[in-house]
């Protein structure tokens, strides 16, 4: 009668060394991974998600169960982005401007997106001040500042195209958003392409908006992983996911801290973050309406000069993954 505890005791004490082994095979890291992960960290116009993300650890905490170092690199710019990832020297894009990935998959940069970031239509704005030009058929032979290869960039087209008039009547001057915003209310130029926080600040300061993009464009934030990168390591990539949910659940619980968290950062109110908050939609899986966003995008920006029809790609085929379209 005892022999079948016999030979439970027996088996158990086999599995037991091998699932021992298992567990510290499952702990080590692979032989090609990475001593460190280079992410983008951009705040701009209101990247909740990201700020938080960092703010309560949630990337090195997830990084590090893999043993894996954090670097991240402060690039606002998405043209600056993608030749990052060009070059090599960043591993994600954590926010990067639909029309950015486009033109950098569009010109060979080996990028994939990986999800959508942000749906914010009514957080980008042609902002002037009190003294200046009084509706959007002003604008031929001003000044304009803000980020080339953004989607304030496709805005500023926009807004231009809508009055019959081009990049060509202005005259465009590249700068990040703090240094278009003071370079306006200093009066160096009669218009800048702002969101978030700028915007908010210029308004504070007297100025106003000619126009936000709500009609005219239906911008599509997304995130972006170098391709190499992405087919090597989707562990990596899943880690980054698992720490961006992270926030995306503390905001919906905890939203009250997530933005003070946000409006410390931005250094901006409580009301003015809570102000902000609505303008955007943060899921980050992946839509046949952000497929269709992206492709008006391309099309365009090929109508307005800034892509080559030559050069349009397959949205599907070429840049989104598809695991993009099945996260949570």
């Amino acid at each position: 009668m005892k022999k079948p505890l016999a030979y439970l005791g027996l088996a158990l004490a086999l599995l037991l060394p091998a699932a021992h082994l298992q567990a510290q095979t499952a702990d080590k890291p692979k032989a090609d991974q990475p001593k460190t992960v280079r992410i983008t960290y951009v705040t701009a116009p209101f990247n909740v998600p990201s700020i938080v993300m960092r703010e309560k650890g949630f990337l090195d905490e997830a990084f590090a169960a893999k043993g894996i170092k954090v670097e991240n690199p402060v690039i606002t710019s998405g043209a600056q982005q993608t030749q990052a990832i060009a070059a090599g020297e960043i591993d994600i894009a954590s926010v990067l401007g639909g029309t950015s990935a486009i033109l950098a998959a569009a010109n060979g940069v080996p990028l994939k997106v990986v999800a959508a970031y942000a749906r914010s239509p009514k957080a980008y704005f042609l902002m002037t001040r009190a003294d200046g030009p009084a509706k959007l058929a002003d604008l031929k032979g001003k000044k304009i500042a803000g980020p080339k290869g953004t989607v304030l960039n496709q805005l500023l087209v926009a807004a231009l195209a809508s009055q019959n008039l081009k990049l060509s009547d202005v005259e465009y001057i590249n700068m990040d958003l703090p240094a278009a915003r003071a370079a306006l209310l200093a009066g160096q130029v009669d218009v800048a392409t702002l969101a978030g926080a700028n915007v908010t600040q210029v308004e504070k300061a007297g100025g106003r908006a000619l126009t936000s993009g709500e009609g005219l464009i239906k911008p599509t934030t997304v995130i972006g992983a170098n391709a190499a990168f992405l087919e090597k390591h989707p562990d990596l990539v899943a880690a980054y996911f698992a720490a961006h949910h992270k926030a995306l659940d503390f905001m919906a619980k905890n939203p009250e801290e997530a933005l003070a968290i946000a409006a410390k950062e931005q250094k901006i109110t409580i009301e003015d973050a809570r102000a902000q908050l609505p303008l955007y939609d943060f899921a980050p899986a992946m839509t046949d309406a952000d497929v269709a966003n992206l492709t008006e995008d391309q099309a365009f920006m090929i109508e307005a000069g800034m892509l080559p029809k030559a050069k349009a790609i397959d949205l599907k085929a070429t840049l989104i993954a598809p695991s993009a379209f099945t996260l949570r």
